[in-house]
């Protein structure tokens, strides 16, 4: 029970952080310069509204995710929770083959 549990605190931190690390990526200056966009992964979950530059010499722009403490932010919890749940299936399954393949005790033979 104690291993799902930490499972599950460190799949959500995970989830949690995703949108700090992925970036949106504007190619070409779009006709309207306010834009919503969504952060997260692997299920972009958390969408806040941008304003981009007028200047297509800004272009191509990585557009990066602001803390919601500072802006606007619309988490969709179905999306947080799909992508928590793969984050919670991936750590998991990585734990239960490495615990698999390390955690067996050797067998004593009889003689």
């Amino acid at each position: 029970m104690k291993k799902y549990i930490v499972i599950t605190v460190i799949s959500l931190l995970i989830s949690l952080a995703t949108p700090f690390i992925f970036k949106n990526y504007v190619e070409h200056k779009p006709e309207r310069l306010e834009q919503a966009f969504r952060f997260g992964g692997p299920i972009p979950f958390a969408e806040q509204q941008k304003l981009l530059p007028a200047s297509t010499n800004a272009y191509p722009l990585e557009v990066s995710f602001v803390s919601p403490f500072q802006t606007k932010t619309i988490l969709h919890p179905v999306s947080l929770f799909f992508s928590f749940l793969v984050f919670f299936l991936l750590i998991l399954s990585i734990f239960t083959v490495l615990n698999s393949y390390f955690g067996k005790k050797p067998m004593k033979r009889k003689q």
